[in-house]
């Protein structure tokens, strides 16, 4: 067990210092994804309004359920829960893909929250329910969560889960069945009035491409892509 546990933070330490780099080289090798995503990120902010309209229109019991727990899946404890249940799972019954699994869970939401720290205090968005108005801009913030919009980090925290519990499975079905526990969290987002369109979309898409490119680095340690 302690050799698993050097190995696991050797590769730690590895993916700490390879995963943004790697991100950056996947995202100028498949450009034209990359072009798709600044293109749908600049479109979200002309349509912040009439999502939010459109979201907030939905009301009733059902829909309260189903963004509550769009909320707590992008909280960040269902991520922590897995992370110890998958890793502790796989190191004491020695299995490689539980344990795999567990520490991709657990560098993901890091990395990715990591991005999201920094974009939320370089760019002082104003949420929404603040009533600054969609483009609402004021800067450098560290401490007034006002000003903590831009990006989302529900947003980030459910789609960097949802990536890696996708990518170990080949069942279409289960795969979509993820990624929509993460739309509904960014969903849940608009609909509480804590995020605009645009905030969710790039946190999911930053969270996106870092999980993929800590998917890549496990199964491939020395890659540059």
């Amino acid at each position: 067990m302690k050799e698993l546990l050097k190995g696991d933070l050797k590769h730690f330490k590895t993916a700490l210092i390879k995963v943004y780099p790697v991100t950056f080289r996947r995202l100028f090798k498949y450009w034209q994804f990359t072009l798709a995503g600044i293109f749908a990120i600049i479109s979200a902010f002309y349509l912040d309004l009439p999502v939010r309209d459109l979201v907030k229109s939905l009301n009733g019991e059902f829909f309260n359920a189903v963004f509550n727990f769009g909320r707590w899946y992008g909280s960040g404890m269902p991520t922590i829960y897995l992370f110890f249940g998958l890793y502790l799972f796989g190191l004491i019954l020695k299995k490689y893909k539980f344990r795999k699994t567990g520490l991709l869970i657990l560098e993901s939401y890091l990395f990715s929250g990591l991005v999201t720290l920094i974009l939320k205090s370089v760019f002082g968005r104003f949420r929404p329910y603040t009533n600054k108005g969609d483009f609402a801009f004021y800067g450098w913030n560290l401490s007034n969560n006002d000003m903590f919009s831009y990006i989302s980090g529900h947003a980030a925290v459910s789609f960097a889960l949802s990536a890696i519990l996708a990518s170990t499975t080949e069942n279409y079905y289960l795969k979509t069945f993820y990624y929509l526990l993460a739309v509904v969290t960014c969903l849940s987002r608009i609909y509480h009035n804590q995020h605009w369109f645009s905030d969710v979309l790039s946190g999911a898409i930053s969270a996106y491409v870092i999980s993929r490119a800590l998917v890549t680095l496990l199964k491939k340690p020395d890659t540059d892509f």
